[in-house]
């Protein structure tokens, strides 16, 4: 008898712990081979591979609990948190596993692997332990495909029950059976076991070998049907896949196959996948080209990477070269080596927060509250000024760390995963869990600083304001911004649009940017974390810009309180006035080797300005340019003014129109009426 997904979440909430186990790992495997045994299973028109299961979040809800238990996890620091300064918490959500592996050695044979290392174990506890957990969860995974096939029986769809036998006995020997491995897998680790899995890794070259099976009709209609049932799965934030880049050996990974899956993705409807296209100096012109006409057609969901930027930055922060280049990336814009975990959103800091406390002695502005180091209030000069916002922005990151580092340490008490343990070639060499005992190969974690625009052109004005024109004093400057300009628009308006902006290619501003992203990258990138790894540095906002600005004060850019903050490391909304070039100029004066956890600039261009074939090529042309000046990253919103306003109006006649919100996809009906109207506004430029 099935059990309905509120009866599943029942069932584990009552079974988050075993007395007397030294970690999570043998009650989240009994959970998840109950979830194995009792799910309900499902078929729908878009299942071609595999079954649909409805057991999202159950396991998910344990991990609150069991965070919720635990006690005084931020140290002390609630203010500074709540104050959204910095944060820190648990990260789950950002894996990969090596789909290679589980693509060559099938889920039998990721079972037998587990059974011979468990031989050569000479009986260590600690290892059988681990091993014979492993190896009860994949036999329940095992039985659940013996129910898949047979639901896909009853349902009528034997061509479906074939392949999920054949991969329960075998690896995959087909495009068809590769695919269903691959979501066979995702539900697994994502949907039963409660690890978010955040990328498909590089399809091109992981089904490549697969795809030179099939006739080239037959392989077309395959992988359409693939991103049509993948784009079903219905992940947080999207389900991500890469194309092109380099392999360990540095060789370009780019196919015929990268055309397929670009064309595939450019012809089925979509809302729930995203891609990355992955960009050495030799991909080729025509394929970038057909990512771009993708983009122009309104897949706005593809972000463009920098090859020699990803390696050079993990290179850079410890991984060997052959793991640098084999690179996965996660979530929006995240990048791991290989066998690295990649906790990609451990913490965050404000660095708007940091000018704003040193401009007001340490204490939040809109509380009054002390969340950072005390100052007098005055400064001698600009760069005592910096100085102090450097002090107020490094002790932010101390905190970050602080508090990170007391969710990681207990680790073993909050998530265990016994599926992406058993991928992983250095959790089965080690026989330990991922999580309950730090077996990846590279531990890392990651603080991703916040609101650089905001921050940079804060700092502008403040030279400006006080330092060069002595309009005012820092405490004059202060008082205005605890009361949100109030008495001064037309200062504020003054500064807002007519002061220098990061965005406008204007090397004294972009100095401050670059100077800041060096500072924090000698920081963080590189400190030691709780579970054996370090710390890495990331500069993307993605959705929490809006909750850090409803938290930070006015700002002396001529942000209002409240507003929101600026996203990734694109300039503030506004600030990119002289077009494209010099946004991307600006973006490209930060060293993003600093950056191995990801830098994103995101771009908004009016479809006039890209209309043609012209436009096209002026788009890649645009994006040589950033990679060659040394870009990690960019997304391109191409919006027309007219259709997002006519969609604003009537959303019952838009029903597929979609933008890139910030790190994924979203169906602008589903916006909110202020960032609908933050979208038409960014619409309305002509390049």
């Amino acid at each position: 008898m099935s059990e309905t997904r509120s009866e599943l979440c029942a069932y584990v909430a009552g079974h988050t712990v075993i007395p007397g186990e030294p970690d999570v790992l043998t009650a989240d495997a009994a959970n998840i081979i109950h979830i194995f045994e009792n799910c309900e299973i499902r078929l729908t028109e878009a299942n071609s591979f595999f079954v649909t299961v409805d057991t999202d979040y159950v396991m998910n809800e344990v991990i609150s609990r069991r965070a919720a238990a635990l006690p005084d996890m931020l140290c002390g620091l609630a203010d500074g948190v709540d104050s959204l300064a910095y944060s820190g918490v648990f990260d789950f959500s950002h894996t990969m596993p090596e789909w290679d592996t589980i693509l060559r050695l099938g889920f039998v044979g990721l079972r037998e692997r587990l059974t011979e290392y468990r031989a050569g174990s000479s009986g260590d506890p600690a290892k059988t332990r681990f091993y014979d957990t492993c190896v009860r969860v994949w036999d329940a995974a095992l039985r659940f495909l013996s129910r898949a096939a047979d639901a896909a029986d009853e349902a009528g769809r034997g061509d479906i029950a074939e392949i999920i036998r054949n991969i329960a006995k075998r690896p995959p020997e087909t495009l068809s059976e590769a695919c269903s491995v691959i979501i066979a897998y995702y539900v697994f680790q994502h949907k039963v076991s409660g690890t978010y899995l955040r990328s498909l890794g590089r399809l091109d070259s992981l089904l490549h070998t697969y795809f030179i099976k099939e006739e080239r009709g037959t392989a077309i209609r395959i992988m359409r049907n693939f991103i049509r049932e993948i784009d079903t799965l219905k992940a947080p934030s999207n389900i991500p896949f890469a194309l092109g880049g380099s392999g360990a050996d540095g060789g370009s990974l780019l196919n015929e196959l990268s055309y397929v899956i670009l064309e595939a993705y450019r012809v089925v409807p979509t809302i729930n996948t995203k891609l990355h296209i992955l960009c050495r100096k030799d991909t080729p012109d025509d394929f970038l080209a057909l990512a771009f006409r993708c983009v122009r057609e309104g897949k706005n969901s593809i972000v463009f990477m920098s090859d020699d930027k990803i390696v050079e930055s993990l290179e850079k922060l410890g991984a060997e070269p052959s793991d640098a280049r084999d690179y996965h990336v996660v979530g929006c814009y995240e990048c791991g080596a290989r066998g690295e975990l990649t906790c990609s959103c451990s913490s965050r800091v404000s660095i708007p927060k940091a000018v704003e406390t040193a401009m007001n002695g340490g204490r939040d502005m809109l509380t009054g509250k002390q969340i950072g180091p005390e100052n007098d209030g005055h400064f001698r000069d600009f760069e005592e000024f910096f100085d102090e916002v450097t002090r107020q922005l490094l002790y932010f990151v101390d905190c970050a760390v602080k508090i990170t580092d007391n969710y990681e340490r207990n680790y073993r008490y909050l998530h265990s995963e016994p599926f992406m343990s058993s991928v992983y070639e250095s959790s089965v060499e080690r026989g330990a869990d991922l999580y309950c005992d730090y077996s990846a190969k590279y531990n890392n974690s990651s603080i991703n600083a916040l609101g650089l625009g905001t921050a940079v052109d804060s700092l502008a004005a403040v030279r400006k304001l006080v330092f060069e024109d002595g309009t005012l004093t820092t405490g004059e400057l202060a008082d205005i911004l605890r009361n949100d300009w109030k008495g001064f628009e037309t200062l504020r308006l003054r500064v807002k649009n007519r002061f220098p902006k990061y965005g406008m290619a204007d090397k004294k501003t972009d100095e401050l940017a670059a100077r800041l992203v060096g500072i924090l990258g000698k920081a963080v990138d590189g400190r030691p974390n709780a579970k054996g790894g370090v710390y890495r540095l990331g500069t993307f906002s993605i959705d929490w810009r809006w909750d850090f600005g409803r938290a930070a004060a006015a700002s002396a850019d001529g942000r209002h309180s409240g507003e929101t903050i600026s996203q990734n490391t694109s300039a503030s909304f506004g600030a990119d006035r002289n077009g494209a070039t010099a946004h991307l100029i600006s973006a490209a004066s930060i060293d993003t080797s600093l950056t191995p956890n990801g830098s994103i600039t995101d771009l908004d261009l009016h479809s006039s300005a890209v209309a043609d074939e012209r436009g096209t090529d002026a788009l890649v042309t645009t994006l040589r340019t950033f990679f060659g000046l040394g870009g990690f990253a960019v997304h391109y919103n191409i919006l027309d003014t007219k259709t997002l306003e006519a969609a604003r109006k009537r959303p019952g006649d838009y029903p597929d129109l979609q933008v890139r919100l910030c790190g994924w996809n979203v169906l602008f009906s589903s916006l909110s009426d202020k960032e609908k109207d933050e979208f038409i506004a960014r619409s309305k430029k002509e390049g």
